[in-house]
């Protein structure tokens, strides 16, 4: 049933376009593609924009690739939110002041908990990047006084395409993107650096030269653990450019023979 305000206006027909508009606001934003929330967002914040998304959701119309997208994006942040950020094997870099035992990497167990030098298992499950400082802390906490401690954020990344040395790099969210690649022996001859991109599961999520720009960090631009760099090839567009050409060539001679008729 369709339920009429008092100027006669479908409110039914309202609804499904305030969650349209939403849906291309959230859309034009040029991270609504890479975003299941911030790598450090808090929980107050995730669980907000999974609220946010499920309404949207609950209001649009069909299925097409920008809604399965944005359901995708609500599945991450729900595995997130139940699950933590801290898989077994994610690594945890570690500075803790006057304690060298304590200062280095260290892996997450089978069991999502993070095992240091002379301390109980310290639980990691459904820990978010947020709240990591607190909980490692009080774990530290009961066996030193008042530990002052970082974290430095580490991630296993892909580098792929026109790159001296393809592969996989343990690296620190701290480092720019180009000292990535540079890890990876630096751009090719072939290497198109304005087409450079990061791609997620195989899509693409992040594109253009403003991912080398200067000061931004992996953290900064959200990047993720297994996420994959990838340098595309000048090759390719010099194909496109050639084959236009082929084309408007033979145009260009079929009209001249034609006049000579």
């Amino acid at each position: 049933m369709r339920i009429r305000n008092a100027s006669g206006v479908t409110v039914l027909n309202c609804r499904r376009a305030a969650a349209a508009i939403s849906l291309l606001v959230l859309l034009a934003s040029p991270a609504a593609a890479q975003q299941a929330g911030g790598r450090h967002d808090s929980r107050d914040r995730l669980e907000a924009r999974r609220d946010s998304l499920a309404a949207l959701l609950r209001d649009s119309v069909g299925e097409d690739d920008r809604v399965r997208g944005l359901e995708r994006e609500l599945t991450a942040i729900e595995t997130r939110l139940r699950v933590g950020d801290y898989r077994p094997g994610e690594v945890v870099g570690l500075k803790v002041r006057g304690q060298p035992q304590w200062t280095g990497s260290f892996t997450v167990q089978p069991d999502q908990t993070l095992s240091l030098p002379g301390v109980r298992p310290i639980p990691m499950a459904g820990v978010l990047h947020s709240e990591a400082y607190e909980v490692i802390r009080s774990g530290l906490a009961t066996v030193l006084r008042d530990p002052q401690l970082e974290i430095v954020t580490q991630m296993r990344l892909g580098v792929t395409g026109e790159v001296a040395e393809p592969g996989y790099y343990d690296v620190s969210g701290t480092m720019l993107l180009s000292d990535v690649l540079m890890l990876a022996g630096g751009p090719t001859s072939r290497a198109s650096m304005d087409k450079i991109r990061i791609r997620r599961f195989g899509e693409t999520v992040m594109e253009g030269p403003e991912l080398t720009s200067p000061g931004l960090t992996l953290d900064q631009l959200g990047v993720q653990t297994g996420d994959a760099i990838d340098v595309p090839s000048k090759e390719g567009q010099y194909l496109l450019l050639r084959n236009i050409a082929l084309v408007l060539g033979a145009v260009a001679s079929t009209i001249a023979i034609i006049s000579l008729f």
